[in-house]
């Protein structure tokens, strides 16, 4: 960013208001700058075993987002993000980390980014909840430094595409310290796919993502380096909004994971793991003034479990303004010694 435009954004950020959800700060000679942030804060006691209230630091973090005309049908675009993490115990200061950090291209065919940035499966979940949604699908995917996105859009059909080659640089790294890392000394590839369409009131979409050699610590750290483990997942979604003030959701979804052994030419072999888990959720949600109130019914089923798990959350939320609201929620599992979590918390951005 250039010294100009850096000596305009500071005093417009700090004079600037709450009225919209981000800043303009700059936008002259095909050049626009836009920031935009959150704080929250949360008193919550978890769903689980013997768990005690405790203060959260949930969110915080300050984006500035640039555009650059190239010309009537290209754009050049960047991001830079900065997420304030919650302190270590026993220190009262946080970490700073640097969460999106990409450029790319747009225009009438959609947009292309590459860099730091979230996955499409960070997108992904209906569910009207704020953190009690604790059986609803979800990946250990969803942000990677080394991605390639595109993205569609036009209204009533939507779709988007991603690459990740979480790549050391090195053709071959099973001697390398990071062995433990990587499956089978091979980098760790995610490929992913969005397909969604609009029409009246009904907006439906699927996710898809393949992860090829799992990071062995995320599932299983005994995994042997001869060992290769790879995941399958899927969500289909549909949300409904033809009642006034009402919104209804539901998806299905299902992560699948397998693992093979390997000769020393690389080949797989014998089957070792094998784990699939369905999950299935309901949620609505009705607002009346500034008040809405939320629902919602999760389901979790994994393969060899004798019984599924199901889950159930309520919350109620006020808006202060566009820009703040407040809330507070309960939930409750029937998982095995699970007892019901609580949260309250409140928001601000812009």
């Amino acid at each position: 960013m250039k010294k100009t435009i850096l000596a305009m954004a500071v005093p417009a950020l700090l004079a600037a208001g709450s009225a919209s959800a981000s800043i303009n700060l700059y936008d002259a000679n095909g050049v626009k700058v836009d920031a935009s942030g959150a704080a929250e804060v949360q008193y919550m006691q978890e769903i689980g075993n013997n768990q005690d209230a405790k203060w959260r630091l949930d969110d915080g973090d300050v984006q500035f987002d640039t555009e650059v005309t190239v010309s009537d049908k290209l754009s050049a675009i960047a991001a830079v993000d900065f997420e304030f993490e919650s302190a270590d115990e026993g220190d009262s200061n946080g970490d700073v980390e640097n969460n999106l950090l990409y450029v790319g291209l747009k225009g009438d065919w959609g947009q292309f980014t590459a860099g730091r940035q979230l996955l499409l499966m960070d997108d992904a979940g209906i569910t009207k909840d704020y953190e009690l949604s604790v059986n609803s699908f979800g990946s250990d995917y969803t942000h990677a430094q080394q991605v390639g996105k595109y993205v569609y859009d036009n209204g009533t059909f939507y779709g988007a595409a991603t690459f990740t080659d979480k790549s050391d640089g090195v053709d071959d790294n099973s001697n390398s310290a990071d062995e433990d890392y990587f499956g089978a000394g091979d980098d760790t590839r995610i490929y992913e796919a969005r397909l969604g369409y609009r029409v009246a009131d009904v907006d439906a979409r699927v996710y898809y993502q393949r992860v090829d050699n799992i990071e062995r610590n995320m599932f299983n750290a005994n995994t042997a380096a001869s060992e290769e483990l790879n995941q399958d997942a899927y969500n289909f979604e549909i949300e409904y909004a033809g009642i006034e003030n009402v919104g209804i959701a539901a998806s299905i979804g299902r992560t699948s994971i397998d693992g093979f052994e390997k000769d020393a030419g690389g080949n797989k072999t014998n089957n070792v793991f094998d784990q699939e888990t369905d999950y299935m959720s309901i949620a609505a949600d009705y607002t009346m003034g500034k008040t809405t109130f939320g629902v919602g019914y999760d389901n979790q089923d994994k393969e060899g479990n004798t019984s599924d798990v199901n889950g159930y959350y309520a919350n109620v939320t006020y808006a202060l303004h566009s820009n703040a609201k407040v809330y507070a929620e309960v939930g409750d599992s029937d998982g095995e010694n699970e007892d019901f979590g609580y949260v309250a918390g409140m928001e601000v951005k812009f």
